[in-house]
């Protein structure tokens, strides 16, 4: 399969058709989002969304809190240059998670990874280089996890690619999130870190 399958204009389009209709009827994890994140608004001030697709957290962060500033990145150029047009709002950027660095991470006061641990082949990997840059509060959403040792699966997303379907290890899980020293909320498939 081919890595770069997300890299796809159609892709997008039909992301943004499907997030506009839940605009009005949210999902479980964009519900997840808001009720794990309220207790805390007042500490965060800034907010970066790695893999934001087409953008529609903006929207969302918009409603529910508006004194964050939203900055959203993912490696589709694609998707960052629909998320601009469409929500006419100008910080979205084009970058690779694997670029991403301590110093930029330091800037957030919370990370958000709604589509990128489970979209991975290599979703362990992926978490223990964030969490290893020591963001203060990170949400992860739309996390999978099993009793059996990390896997993948393929799958294919909106009819069109095919892509990756990633499943933690619940103890590799917790062994991270020990190691770095973070306090752990969970919700559903939502799992907020805050340092301890």
């Amino acid at each position: 399969m081919n890595i770069d399958s997300w890299k796809n204009k159609d892709i997008f389009n039909k992301q943004l058709i499907l997030n506009i209709k839940e605009l009005d009827n949210y999902p479980d994890h964009w519900k997840d989002f808001i009720q794990l994140i309220s207790p805390i608004k007042n500490n965060i001030t800034s907010i970066l969304d790695i893999g934001c697709g087409c953008g529609t957290f903006y929207e969302l962060c918009k409603r529910h809190f508006s004194n964050f500033k939203y900055t959203g990145v993912d490696y589709s150029d694609e998707a960052i240059q629909l998320a601009k047009k469409y929500w006419k709002y100008n910080n979205f950027f084009q970058y690779d998670f694997w670029s991403l660095t301590p110093e930029y991470i330091s800037l957030f006061d919370l990370i958000h990874c709604g589509a990128l641990f489970d979209v991975l082949p290599n979703g362990d990997i992926a978490l223990e280089k964030l969490l290893s840059f020591k963001p203060n509060k990170i949400l992860i959403g739309r996390i999978n996890i099993t009793n059996k040792d990390s896997f993948f699966t393929e799958y294919l997303a909106y009819d069109s690619i095919q892509t990756y379907q990633y499943y933690h290890n619940i103890n590799k899980l917790n062994d991270l999130f020990i190691k770095y020293n973070y306090n752990i909320t969970i919700i559903n498939t939502s799992i907020l870190l805050e340092t301890k």
